[in-house]
């Protein structure tokens, strides 16, 4: 069998949103199909592509802007008519000629962007499958881009929502109940998840919050640091810990500076030793205003560590509020200050959520689940 992956991640290395089709392709050339990775250069040099690649996997390597953002979708709006003309996808995927083609796509509708691949695999009729990693809770589309993302995931063999609250988001978008879509435990395949080690529960003060992300917009770091400021900013004893680097590093120290807390947040920057992380924090904080499923939280929880999150993608399928960490009703200012202060309140009973997150996190873990997509 062919099996085409193509991914519509443009602008960022090889990170969670690519571990389902990553193993869903190991597992493809490990039952003897051949392969063919269209990617873009930052996530062909991925450990694990490369692996691929040395295993004898076609590579295709795309070009130009992309990623999951509104910004990058205005762009490629803007440079829709050029990438058409240069886009060199299409004639790569007939010179393979895939029985089966799988998107990974960043963001659901990222394939409104795609119109060379989905007219490619119109002409060609060729079965596919979309990995949706991401969804907006409130994307601005016109009836164009409805009508165009209605009609592209209806046609597909399968979509694979990562969670079932973004299956549910995108039925209400698009009024449309998508009979074809199923929803997959995406997260379970990284492997930061296993082994992870029992870390012991720090004994050392101040009370420590990690976030653990990538510093740009969509993760609501700036949203996090202006609800701590406005919860705890008075309360002694507590720190934030921001692990992880991006465009928003200057901006963010800035708003801690402005909301009376610089003295509170340190940015230790990317630390690739999850271990090391929750060595010296008691609990983390996902602060998103959109997401899959964030790989962060089942990383802490198996690390018996209680989570705050946002209410946004896959978030409550891992914590249950109140015994394994808190559920923040939306990533509003009001909100997440009203959720950090109860969590506060409650910080005695940490160690305890933390252990009950462990329990839950395990019991919950389905190693196998991407092989689904192929199935």
């Amino acid at each position: 069998m062919k099996i085409a992956f193509v991914s519509t991640i443009l602008s960022y290395p090889w990170g969670g949103a690519d571990a389902l089709w990553t193993s869903a392709a190991e597992q493809a050339i490990d039952r003897g199909d051949r392969v063919l990775l269209a990617v873009s250069e930052l996530t062909a040099g991925g450990a694990r592509v490369s692996a691929l690649v040395r295993r004898k996997a076609e590579l295709f390597i795309r070009s130009g802007p992309g990623g999951p953002t509104p910004f990058w979708r205005r762009a490629l709006r803007r440079l829709r008519s050029t990438m058409m003309q240069s886009d060199r996808l299409p004639s790569s995927l007939r010179a393979f000629a895939p029985d089966l083609v799988v998107i990974s796509c960043g963001g659901t509708y990222d394939t409104i962007l795609e119109e060379s691949l989905i007219g490619a695999l119109r002409v060609s009729h060729t079965p596919y499958r979309i990995i949706a990693n991401l969804q907006y809770e409130h994307p601005s589309l016109s009836e164009a881009d409805r009508q165009r993302a209605r009609d592209f995931l209806a046609a597909a063999d399968r979509i694979f929502f990562v969670s079932p609250r973004n299956l549910e988001i995108t039925r209400r978008h698009l009024l449309d109940p998508l009979p074809n879509a199923v929803c997959i435990h995406g997260c379970r395949v990284h492997n930061s998840l296993y082994p992870a080690s029992e870390i012991d529960w720090p004994v050392t003060e101040p009370w420590s919050l990690a976030s653990v992300a990538r510093l740009e917009p969509i993760k609501g770091m700036d949203l996090l640091i202006h609800s701590l400021g406005a919860a705890l900013r008075d309360s002694p004893g507590w720190r934030l810990n921001v692990y992880g680097g991006g465009p928003q590093l200057g901006y963010l120290g800035e708003c801690a500076r402005v909301c009376g807390i610089g003295e509170r947040v340190h940015f230790p920057g990317f630390v690739s030793d999850l271990d090391e992380i929750y060595r010296c924090n008691h609990m983390l904080v996902s602060s998103s205003l959109d997401e899959g499923v964030p790989m962060t939280i089942p990383e802490a929880m198996l690390r018996r560590r209680c989570v705050l999150a946002t209410h946004v993608g896959g978030a409550d399928e891992w914590i249950e509020h109140g015994r394994t960490g808190f559920i923040c009703a939306a990533p509003t200012l009001e909100l997440l200050t009203e959720s950090l202060r109860e969590a506060w309140e409650q910080r005695g009973r940490w160690r305890d959520m933390g252990e009950a997150a462990a329990v839950r996190t395990n019991a919950l873990y389905r190693p196998n689940d991407f092989q689904r997509i192929l199935s």
